[in-house]
């Protein structure tokens, strides 16, 4: 089967966490013998094409590359171009985007367009006659939620010969936002790199305990509330030690919050890591924390990484966090935007070495069970041999 993976987020290079789960999934299907080719947009000093695990990578030009910064910076579904540079850039990107799709149409002649975000890349699907499935991942999800983009969004899904969600939750909103895909909309977890992250899982945990937050620094995230169960846990004199990895436009106003809550010095403020350096991370945490507030959680990767490295995990029941924790059976979940809730389930794994241990047992099996790469690639080889059936 010739399968062309559509894309506007693909790793640039060894260990970059931009859409590594895109690339695993292009790696199963290529090593189960179909042959597969990804479109993604180029970014600076990264080749055009190249070859990687058995998948040819094709990165379409859209301008000069100091100006190509549309992709990879988060501008696409944020509701906002970022700067001026990326506004000037975005007319090209969508032309280059749409060119390169018919271009790799009638070079490659796939037989299926798997289209990761409904939004640019399965609405420049739409207008090719291949058969097209997409995969919404989240970001693309609460684009809905706008009349105007929704508009735009039921051809493309219309027409899409298969429907996917990472998660049960962003299956829902999908169907209640789009009633015409009711019954239409497959559940597809997204794989993770298990080996990898397990190797991390008997390293010695650093002390005092180290409670990990690993992710974008925005509003929704929730590190506020974080950040004030600490102070929490402070008062109460339960040893523990913060480290927050990520990056984003709350990251001033938070460190400020940290010093006004008295525990600067208990925090440790880092910027994003390699993909490759996250299983320490987790290896060496004693809990992992996810606490979104709201409903933009598609799921949380994260959680089901920091399970297989062998930490712990406390969230919120946020978008599609409870598919990972289960509360009580393979984590805790903490009330939203409730401090004294989410020092309490932090306290209870810090100090609880039973409840941690059995926790994170069932967890670890459980991540392994649902997000392997060999179940996910497997889940979308049936829907490509489906839609070739049809």
């Amino acid at each position: 089967m010739r399968v062309l993976v559509v894309t506007h987020n693909y790793p640039r290079f060894a260990g970059d966490p931009a859409g590594a789960f895109v690339a695993r999934i292009a790696q199963g299907i290529a090593a189960s013998g179909s042959s597969v080719e990804v479109l993604a947009p180029h970014a600076p000093g990264i080749p055009a094409d190249e070859r990687v695990e058995g998948v040819q990578v094709r990165r379409f030009r859209y301008g000069p590359e100091f100006m190509e910064r549309v992709a990879y910076s988060g501008s696409l579904h944020s509701g906002r171009l970022r700067s001026p540079l990326i506004a000037a850039a975005f007319p090209g990107f969508v032309f280059g985007f749409r060119h390169a799709l018919q271009s790799a149409v009638r070079k490659f002649a796939p037989e299926i367009i798997h289209a990761h975000w409904w939004l640019p890349a399965g609405w420049f699907a739409s207008g090719t006659s291949v058969p097209y499935v997409i995969t919404c991942h989240g970001s693309d999800v609460r684009l809905l939620d706008g009349p105007v983009l929704r508009r735009l969004a039921t051809p493309v899904f219309r027409k899409a010969a298969r429907v996917t969600a990472v998660s049960n939750f962003l299956a829902e909103d999908i169907q209640r936002l789009l009633p015409e895909t009711r019954h239409r909309v497959q559940v597809t977890p997204m794989p993770v790199d298990l080996p990898t992250f397990a190797k991390a899982a008997h390293l010695e945990k650093v002390e005092p305990p180290r409670i990990l937050y690993a992710g974008n620094l925005v509003a929704s995230k929730g590190v506020d509330v974080l950040l004030r169960a600490a102070a929490l846990l402070s008062q109460r004199a339960v040893p523990y030690q913060l480290k927050v990895l990520g990056q984003g436009p709350a990251q001033r106003s938070l460190q400020d919050l940290s010093g006004q809550l008295g525990i600067a010095a208990h925090v440790t403020w880092s910027p994003f890591v390699p993909q490759s350096q996250m299983p320490l991370e987790y290896g060496a945490s004693t809990v992992t924390v996810l606490p979104t507030r709201g409903q933009s959680e598609g799921l949380g990767l994260t959680l089901v990484e920091a399970l297989v490295a062998g930490s712990a995990v406390v969230g919120t029941p946020a978008g599609g966090i409870p598919e990972v924790i289960r509360h009580e059976e393979t984590g805790l979940l903490s009330r939203p935007g409730d401090p004294g809730d989410m020092a309490d389930q932090l306290q209870r794994l810090l100090i609880d070495h039973e409840l941690r241990g059995r926790l994170t047992g069932a967890g670890k099996a459980y991540a392994e069970r649902i997000y392997s790469p060999q179940a996910t690639v497997g889940r979308f080889l049936e829907i490509y041999r489906a839609i070739d059936d049809d």
